[in-house]
């Protein structure tokens, strides 16, 4: 939907997210913007940033989130966080953290009033974590980074996209993390967009292959922190129904820079389900898969929870 800057409507967005740059300093294997990565025309001005938040704070979201891209290669975030801030309880930064290798960059930014830091780190191998982001030595900054921010006790939750490169060690990876002091999880199952179309079988595992993994990884991380799952179905992970978005996300609002959306209505529109799933007791509040992985895996993997019908 085209960007008109127009007032949010009524419902209950928790998070308004502003894509506020598609200027990055890595390259990773998965990433979904590939295609617009550096492109100036797509950097948000100062002015239009403010206007995301002006629209976030009229609609009394919870969060406003700053995106990209990477958002701490922004000049003015430390500006802009401070406007937030005086509108909003939550100033949240999506980031690959490896500006806050710097410490005395987090206490400008915890200083400005960002009280959420959302960090992709993606395995506890180093080798397998900077060739995911496509820069040598990420992971070692990545890492000192997380300790800065924990250490200046602020609160830290970890994005995990889930790939073929890391499926299989997802319950080592959130112990690693738990011991940092990591206060939440987000597993993502990666959208077959961006560079993984170009070479999708040495990307992207199936949902049914990685699950497995990923129950071990959410039978750790439940027991300490709130986790949330992404872009996977309620009937391959028995028992963590709850924990996946489709179920259970609040909506958010994301403001790009020529478009606009909720992301709840466009999860409608961009899932397909098979036929069967009608049979399923999810099927109201489960949408399917996106449908490039429909395209690429099918619907087989998708089998109906059956409805426990009352004794008589």
């Amino acid at each position: 939907m085209k960007n008109k800057d127009k007032p949010l409507d009524k419902r209950d967005y928790g998070k308004v997210e502003s894509l506020c740059t598609f200027k990055c300093n890595c390259r990773c294997v998965m990433c979904s913007v590939s295609g617009s990565i550096d492109d100036k025309k797509k950097i948000k001005t100062f002015k239009d940033v403010k206007k995301d938040i002006d629209i976030a704070a009229k609609a009394k979201a919870r969060t406003f989130a700053f995106s990209g891209g990477e958002p701490t290669l922004r000049k003015d975030l430390l500006e802009l966080a401070s406007y937030a801030k005086k509108k909003i309880r939550n100033i949240e930064i999506q980031s690959n953290g490896r500006m806050y290798y710097y410490k005395d960059y987090c206490e400008r930014l915890i200083e400005a009033g960002v009280n959420v830091f959302v960090v992709s780190f993606y395995s506890p191998f180093e080798d397998v974590h900077d060739r995911i982001m496509g820069v040598k030595g990420s992971y070692g900054q990545t890492l000192q980074g997380l300790k800065n921010l924990i250490g200046l006790g602020q609160t830290v939750k970890i994005n995990i996209v889930i790939l073929k490169f890391n499926y299989d060690h997802l319950a080592a990876l959130v112990r690693f993390l738990l011991d940092l002091g990591v206060k939440e999880f987000r597993f993502i199952y990666v959208t077959l967009e961006g560079n993984v179309l170009k070479n999708p079988d040495s990307i992207a595992v199936s949902m049914s292959k990685a699950a497995p993994y990923l129950m071990e990884a959410l039978k750790i991380g439940t027991k300490k922190v709130p986790c949330h799952v992404y872009n996977m179905v309620p009937c391959l992970l028995p028992g963590y129904e709850k924990n996946i978005n489709d179920v259970m996300q609040s909506d958010t609002y994301l403001r790009g820079p020529d478009f606009e959306c909720s992301i709840d209505d466009n999860r409608k529109k961009m899932k397909v389900k098979s036929p069967l799933c009608k049979e399923c007791k999810y099927n109201k509040e489960c949408y399917g898969v996106w449908k490039n992985y429909a395209d690429f895996f099918g619907l087989k993997e998708l089998k109906p929870v059956k409805r426990r019908h009352a004794k008589k």
